[in-house]
């Protein structure tokens, strides 16, 4: 049960990062990135169900939903609280590789004014 919570949750910050409403916290700018964020966020939920851990029944059903709702209440109160902070990670791994050469240059410039 807590490994579909932690999927559920992490299927709800996706989600969430590609909503509207975060979108540019989340650094996701173009609306390539945020089709494949609610994909992604779409798979995991499905991973959460078949992973809950009984054949496929009311009882997996009941788990999932369990897990579902503890998780978007955690992510929906985290959100309206420390939106930049949750999606940090996510704006990091999406802007990186635009942030590379910047850094690069950055470095060189550094080196060379140091002689």
């Amino acid at each position: 049960m807590c490994e579909g919570f932690v999927l559920c949750a992490l299927a709800f910050v996706l989600i969430a990062a590609a909503s509207h409403r975060f979108h540019r916290d989340a650094g996701a700018t173009s609306p390539v990135q945020r089709r494949w964020l609610r994909g992604v966020g779409a798979g995991l939920i499905t991973v959460a169900l078949l992973r809950a851990g009984t054949a496929i029944d009311g009882e997996r059903w009941v788990r999932l939903l369990c897990c579902a709702s503890l998780a978007a209440v955690m992510v929906v109160l985290t959100l309206s609280v420390r939106a930049p902070a949750l999606l940090y990670p996510l704006r990091r791994l999406l802007t990186r590789r635009a942030a590379a050469p910047a850094v690069a240059r950055e470095v060189e410039v550094l080196v060379a004014a140091r002689g």
